[in-house]
């Protein structure tokens, strides 16, 4: 004979399992669209003409992209800490060889973008898909980083600067086929 309140208390237990297990499948639908369409808007703001304007619409982006996954995740935002911690991963792409030349890339975009015309042609082939890789991969790390259960406070630049490099080049591949697919 079953004994219907611990039958009753199992199924409880199994709808929270199953709750839990839904909430983490729509938590990773949300931030990935969340990252998506924040890329999208990056290499949007990459092709504003004004220097220093089109730095902070980036930004700007990142950070409320940072905003919506924390969010998504019961994350409480802190923009100071996004501000760091965007800082501090865009300059971990300064080390070795690969990182150096992206930075060039950045340092080449802002200062070529004050050329009158010419500047603004040469910076439109590099710095979308610059920002759209490094904003993808700001997000992905954040992504995987509040689903693990970390917050801002929990956040290490340091021990993710190898994972962000390889979400940047994933980054890259995401912006190629999204110019592939206009």
């Amino acid at each position: 004979m079953i004994c219907l309140p611990a039958a009753i208390k199992g199924l409880s237990v199994m709808n929270d399992q199953k709750r839990a297990e839904l909430k983490q499948l729509k938590q990773h639908r949300e931030a990935g669209a969340a990252v998506r369409r924040n890329t999208m808007w990056a290499i949007g703001g990459s092709f504003i003409p004004i220097p220093v304007v089109d730095t902070a619409a980036i930004v700007a982006v990142q950070l409320k992209m940072l905003a919506e996954l924390s969010n998504i995740y019961d994350i409480p935002f802190d923009r100071n800490s996004g501000k760091a911690t965007i800082s501090a991963l865009i300059c971990s792409l300064s080390s070795g060889t690969l990182g150096k030349s992206l930075l060039a890339t950045g340092i080449f975009g802002t200062m070529v973008k004050s050329m009158p015309v010419v500047g603004y042609g040469l910076t439109v082939l590099t710095m979308p898909g610059f920002n759209g890789a490094a904003t993808y991969a700001l997000g992905k790390i954040f992504q995987q980083h509040f689903s693990a259960g970390g917050t801002f406070l929990t956040f290490d630049p340091k021990k993710t600067e190898r994972h962000f490099r390889e979400k940047f080049e994933e980054g890259k591949e995401f912006v190629a086929r999204q110019k592939a697919a206009a």
